[in-house]
């Protein structure tokens, strides 16, 4: 019996993980056309960063940043020679790649409904708008990294070979240091306060592994450049220096209520839905998100690459306990809302004191 029993399990699994497979394939497309459709804009809304295309064409030098230098420099080392519509490709071939890595594992260790769940999820999402609009940036690498940190701490709690799950812990920090540092450490930080909370408690082992690993990271990154004869750069610590608290505030509370719902896209009926369930720990990383945005210029673009993350990563925490049918009802209605109100209105998003509209997909 216990070998049958062992048998029916295997086949399970391998059967779970093919269709998991398949549903993390299909969402490749899927996401790809139907981000098309609903974020296609015309140039004038597009934020092209081409000094990263060109930086992968030289080895490192003073003009690029210290704090993010892995993104364009890792083309360079392989010895990819991207075109500049390549190089856009790549950008958004992370996204899809990681995204169908999100959901297949979300298929495979919670249900088929977490992983098409969260694949809408991430289309609703603002992320999705401005990653497929604000191209050749560290943020598309940065949120790869930053998927990757949500799962292995999930898988933390379920295997017995922690050691291992530490060590990529650590690699995974010094990489997302030398990618984007100051959002990563920002991003790992409210996943982390996310992971305790929820957890009840402070593993003090990860704890240890995230303060070594962006030391470690920032430490080399200085020691990179140090041997490269490159001056140390502070460009972005400079920026946000340069302007005051008046000028941070006057760019915030221009179209104020506009520029929450575009924090939200459409998924604001689903975020009203967290704060029913009185899940808190959600809302202390969303006013740590604001706090952060608010010394930015680019609020939706940081504050959806700062908050996203741990929303991800409460979902999956919420979908080990596993939903009842009525509550799969009411998550698959806000979606519904959410598609519903994209479609009805133009997509836009916030950067410095203006709204930038995507345009209407249609026209007639």
């Amino acid at each position: 019996m216990k070998s049958c029993e062992k048998i029916r399990e295997s086949f399970y699994k391998q059967k779970r993980l093919v269709l998991s497979l398949l549903i993390g394939l299909v969402s490749i497309f899927f996401l790809k056309e139907a981000s098309y459709f609903l974020y296609k804009t015309s140039p004038e809304s597009q934020v092209i960063n081409s000094g990263f295309y060109y930086l992968s064409k030289s080895d490192l030098s003073k003009e690029y940043d210290s704090d993010s230098f892995l993104f364009p420099y890792h083309l360079r080392i392989f010895k990819i020679d991207l075109s500049p519509e390549g190089f856009k490709r790549y950008c958004k071939f992370l996204l899809y790649i990681i995204s169908a890595i999100l959901i297949v594992y979300a298929s495979y260790f919670r249900s088929y409904f977490a992983g098409i769940f969260l694949g809408f999820f991430l289309l609703l999402s603002p992320l999705y708008l401005i990653q497929n609009n604000w191209i050749g940036f560290a943020d598309h690498l940065t949120f790869f990294w930053s998927v990757l940190l949500i799962l292995f701490l999930d898988q933390y709690d379920q295997r017995q070979g922690k050691k291992f799950i530490l060590y990529f812990l650590f690699f995974l920090f010094v990489l997302g240091s030398w990618t984007h540092f100051y959002q990563f450490i920002i991003i790992s930080f409210l996943v982390l306060f996310l992971y305790f909370w929820e957890k009840k408690e402070i593993d003090r082992d990860i704890l240890k592994v995230f303060l070594l690993g962006i030391f470690v990271g920032r430490a080399s990154s200085y020691l990179i450049f140090y041997l490269n004869g490159i001056e140390w750069n502070e460009r972005r610590l400079d920026t946000a220096q340069s302007l005051g608290f008046a000028r941070w505030y006057s760019t915030h509370t221009n179209y104020f209520l506009l520029t929450l719902l575009s924090f939200w896209n459409g998924l604001l009926f689903l975020f009203l839905e967290n704060l029913i369930r009185k899940k808190i720990s959600i809302l202390f990383v969303c006013f740590g998100a604001f706090f952060i945005t608010f010394f930015t210029a680019d609020s939706t673009r940081v504050f959806s690459h700062l908050f996203y993350p741990a929303w991800i990563a409460l979902w999956l925490i919420r979908f080990r306990k596993g939903f009842s049918n009525r509550e799969k009802w009411v998550l698959g209605f806000g979606l519904l809302l959410g598609l519903a109100y994209l479609l009805a209105f133009d997509p836009f998003y916030k950067w410095g004191g203006t709204l930038i509209h995507l345009g209407p997909r249609i026209s007639f």
